[in-house]
């Protein structure tokens, strides 16, 4: 699971991948906007070279997938409309933004890869050997008490402001045993009924919540799929295609269905908030899902590519700023550090972090913030550009690399339980890191607190938690153990040079000759 990311062991690609870029070149090539889409489809496979390694889970390279995602689905949305970038805003700055943004995730690949350099190899046979180890069933239930615990803290997190951030970065430790549960089934090639029992209790539970958390389960799958040792098994290519699929069909169907099923969870009051029992969800949602025909998916996938889009606002400052407002020469980013190394509980009057205030005084637009119930961030690019402007930006941007590249070189490069620390890293990453609309303030803070509570678990409980979830080791018979000293006796032998195996084995084992015969 965990590669040997210091060396040389880089992922192969299949043919059919560089067959498929190269086609992709071509077309991009022929587009209204095609110096930009020829830029954003050369970038995916530079940042595999840089960050995908074999038998690698390829969190950094997911996280950096999903920034160009958001960065780039602009470029062949107007595409397909055959505008240009400037005809669609209407200005030169949503081209502007989206060179940026593209720039900004090779930059942000590049601060990962220079916080590995130096980390060493990791064998691919110990991990291995650690997965073999794990008892799924044991794993299943540990999964059940965590999501309880989970499911409780978050239920009383916001009522203790004091510690309100630990408790939400505790409720990540529930992603652990599903970590270790899928490795298991993957490598154990058994269990999968607990993993699919595993995957339709997260998927259920986030579409009955407010937000389309039923994605992250399928985050997680995606990332431990593309780990191997080799290059990927068609199974595997079959199952990633199938998650892909699904999941562009489910957030189809949760846009088309989010207002109405919204409004009927919070009762009309805009808040982000579920009034509703579970029963009367589950009634809803049927209703709502029924109601689904061709054109409102169709409407559901055009909006929820707009809503992946997230440079826009980038586009809005870039008009603003410095034009309106002034460059604010690392004060946002500055602020942001600050904020982190002053925790709420020492410090009870720390000002709460206003997302959609941000947004409104660097865009000059009129955002819903916090009265209707809504929090619309910036994203760290825009902060970045909005602190240094268009060329210095990149500076603190190949710094959150480094730090999330350190994240990484901190859990998974252990020297025990390196499974559990790998576990750890991709719990932290794969939610943490894949948002270019997250603002630096949430970026920093809240992986910050997410590194010290997971790593807590892993140094503090890790041994006791990874013995809890393994299986028990055989005993082995009275006849088994005469074996084995045997072979262990014989193959001394032989290092002394006293014969070879065989003579040895004949000496050991023939009985001895009676004087008579």
């Amino acid at each position: 699971m965990v590669p040997a990311i210091g060396g040389t062991r880089r992922m192969r690609l299949p043919a059919w991948i560089w067959l498929a870029t190269a086609a992709l070149v071509a077309w991009g090539a022929t587009t209204t906007n095609s110096w930009i889409t020829v830029f954003s489809i050369v970038l995916l496979p530079v940042l595999a070279f840089l960050l995908w390694r074999r038998s690698e889970p390829p969190v950094l390279l997911f996280a950096c997938a999903m920034q160009w995602l958001q960065a780039a689905t602009i470029i062949f949305y107007q595409d397909f409309y055959r505008l240009t970038l400037d005809q669609a805003y209407g200005g030169p700055e949503l081209a502007r933004a989206t060179w940026l943004s593209l720039i900004g995730v090779i930059v942000v690949a590049l601060g990962m890869r220079a916080a590995l350099v130096g980390a060493g190899k990791l064998k691919w046979e110990g991990v291995e050997r650690e997965s073999k180890a794990l008892s799924p069933v044991r794993l299943f239930w540990l999964y059940l008490i965590f999501l309880a615990v989970s499911t409780f803290v978050r239920s009383i997190a916001f009522s203790l402001p004091g510690i309100t951030q630990p408790l939400i970065a505790a409720t990540s430790l529930h992603w652990i045993p599903v970590i270790l549960l899928i490795e298991a089934v993957l490598t154990q090639r058994r269990g999968y009924g607990l993993l699919a029992l595993v995957v339709m209790l997260e998927f259920g539970i986030g579409l009955l919540g407010y937000f389309s958390s039923f994605k992250s389960v399928f985050l997680i799958l995606f990332v431990l799929l593309l780990a191997s040792p080799r290059r990927l098994p068609k199974g595997r290519l079959v199952a990633l295609f199938g998650i892909v699929v699904f999941l562009l069909l489910a957030s189809a169907a949760w846009t088309a269905m989010k207002p109405d099923y919204r409004e009927f969870l919070n009762k009309g009051t805009g808040e982000q908030a579920v009034y509703e029992p579970v029963a009367a969800r589950v009634e809803k949602l049927i209703e709502l899902v029924g109601g689904l025909n061709a054109e409102k998916l169709e409407q559901g996938f055009e909006e929820s590519m707009l809503r992946i889009s997230y440079v826009t606002f980038f586009a809005h400052c870039m008009v603003q700023v410095p034009a309106d407002v002034p460059y604010e020469n690392g004060a946002l980013w500055f602020g942001a550090v600050q904020h982190t190394f002053m925790p709420r509980l020492f410090f009870p009057n720390k000002a709460t972090t206003d997302d959609s205030a941000r947004t409104a005084k660097y865009t000059g637009i009129d955002v819903a913030g916090r009265e209707q119930g809504a929090s619309i961030g910036l994203g760290y690019m825009a902060e970045s550009y909005i602190d240094f402007g268009p060329y210095f930006m990149f500076a603190p941007i190949f710094l959150l690399g480094v730090f999330y590249g350190l994240i990484y070189r901190l859990l998974a490069f252990r020297e025990r339980y390196r499974l559990l620390g790998a576990a750890c890293a991709i719990a932290i990453l794969v939610f943490g890191a894949y948002n270019i609309e997250t603002s630096n303030v949430k970026l920093i803070g809240g992986n910050t607190m997410s590194v010290l509570v997971l790593g807590l678990f892993y140094w503090r409980f890790g041994p006791a938690f990874f013995k809890f979830v393994s299986n028990p080791p055989s005993r082995a018979t009275p006849k088994t153990r005469n074996a084995h000293r045997r072979a262990t006796f014989l193959r001394k032998r032989v290092q002394r040079g006293g014969g070879s195996a065989g003579e040895g084995l004949s000496e050991e084992v023939a009985p001895p000759c009676r004087p008579d015969l």
